[in-house]
């Protein structure tokens, strides 16, 4: 009876984090409306999957409050006055537009080396029954060997999804050049797919619609509806390609419509459930880090640190289902103290993305481009620990924006050639 009274706490904590924050958005209210969401779905499914202990609502519920906690407390910390993006000048604008224009020849010149490079990766492991899903077993082993991180390409992708952003940011602030946005975002998501990253998939798309969230101050309803069908499409192409949950490339539309809903309720509902049976039985073998990052950084300057596969072992969610999904509670709490490593770490998120979040809608430029990566990280606590999986991307997107927009022109000629194009250097962006 105690996951119907944490449904109901949710939604009306959730609706109160809402009022306080004055939007979706609001990190604080954006992890309780999903956690709400997510907990009514398994209680709706009744005995689909194994019931969830009291201590797993406790986890959650306190997670959620914690986080909160970390919010309002941001709220009251003073925001660090960086560069907004209303002080680039009208010559710095002519030249990203023209950047973005190079940059779209650019990925599509790299097209075939990325095709060579990803089926040279591919070959590296025994073949499989589906293409992609060696290409994902086998990038997913150069990764945690580290043999694939200081290639071309794996620096390349993120750049790619970046660039992108700036894309779709133009396009939000302009008015203009919707077509070459649009071009890079399907690029940019056509590449992480063939590099078998459904998860960037949806950071891109996410990320996508924060930034028109931001500059139109309302939800983009219309084009949210059409990238939450094109995830789910790209999703279920996945799973029929790679053949889970019964899934089959040979079978009809209507024979895989049940094993693709089967398969997408694994992901969305089975985390926690399967957190949950862990922690009960703790034999499983989890590879979360939450220092991996900085490990992979020390070890490039020749330190010797091990680091844990990822990927993790399958546990029963119910008695003919399986996942290796976990939610970020799994390094929390299993990990990291206990209760005590939920409150610590789940208060510090929260801080950190409502900090975000309020340096984003007053137009930092580091900000507008990292929120969608916490919005990201938030939405897939369900899923996923992904804030501190993302620290590099996070890195990445600060430093190439500010790089974009701030730094200083080459030559004073480079800078005159723009000045003659129109507008005065100093004039703002409007």
């Amino acid at each position: 009876m105690t996951l119907p009274i944490t449904v109901a706490l949710l939604t009306l904590w959730s609706l109160a984090m809402v009022r306080y924050g004055r939007s979706v958005l609001f990190p604080p209210a954006t992890l309780a409306i999903v956690w709400a969401i997510t907990l009514f779905a398994v209680w709706l499914c009744g005995d689909v999957y194994f019931p969830l202990t009291a201590t797993a609502d406790a986890i959650v519920l306190t997670g959620v409050l914690a986080f909160s906690l970390g919010g309002v407390t941001a709220v009251a910390t003073p925001l660090w006055r960086g560069r907004t993006l209303a002080a680039v000048t009208a010559t710095r604008r002519i030249q990203v537009d023209r950047w973005l224009n190079a940059a779209v020849i650019v990925f599509v010149v790299n097209i075939p080396l990325s095709y060579l490079h990803f089926r040279q990766l591919s070959e590296t492991i025994a073949p499989r029954e589906s293409a992609w899903r060696q290409l994902r077993i086998a990038v997913s082993k150069a990764n945690i060997s580290g043999h694939d991180a200081l290639s071309f390409e794996s620096f390349f992708l993120p750049v790619l999804s970046i660039g992108a952003l700036i894309a779709v940011y133009e396009h939000a602030d302009t008015g203009r050049r919707m077509g070459r946005a649009l071009l890079l975002v399907l690029m940019a998501a056509a590449y992480q797919l063939i590099n078998g990253a459904r998860s960037e998939v949806l950071l891109l798309l996410i990320s996508s619609v924060v930034i028109l969230w931001l500059k139109r101050g309302a939800a983009p309803r219309r084009l949210l509806g059409m990238m939450i069908l094109l995830f789910l499409l790209v999703f279920s192409l996945g799973q029929i390609s790679m053949g889970k949950y019964g899934a089959s490339s040979r079978a009809s539309l209507a024979d895989n419509i049940p094993h693709v809903a089967e398969g997408f309720g694994t992901y969305w509902l089975g985390g926690i459930i399967a957190f949950d049976q862990n922690r009960q039985n703790p034999e499983l073998r989890y590879g979360w880090d939450l220092a991996k990052f900085a490990k992979r950084i020390l070890n490039r300057f020749g330190a010797n640190y091990s680091e844990r596969d990822r990927n993790l072992e399958y546990t029963k969610i119910s008695p003919t289902q399986i996942t290796n999904v976990y939610t970020a509670f799994l390094p929390y709490y299993m990990d990291h103290g206990g209760m005590a490593g939920v409150v610590a770490l789940m208060s510090l998120v929260g801080f950190l993305s409502t900090y975000v979040y309020r340096c984003a809608i007053h137009g930092n430029c580091w900000a507008v481009f990292t929120l969608g990566a916490f919005v990201y990280a938030t939405a897939m606590t369900i899923f996923s620990e992904e804030y501190f999986a993302q620290v590099m991307f996070l890195v990445k997107a600060a430093a190439i924006s500010t790089l974009v927009y701030f730094i200083p022109a080459v030559t004073q000629g480079t800078r005159s050639r723009w000045t003659q194009l129109g507008e005065p250097e100093s004039q703002p962006c409007e």
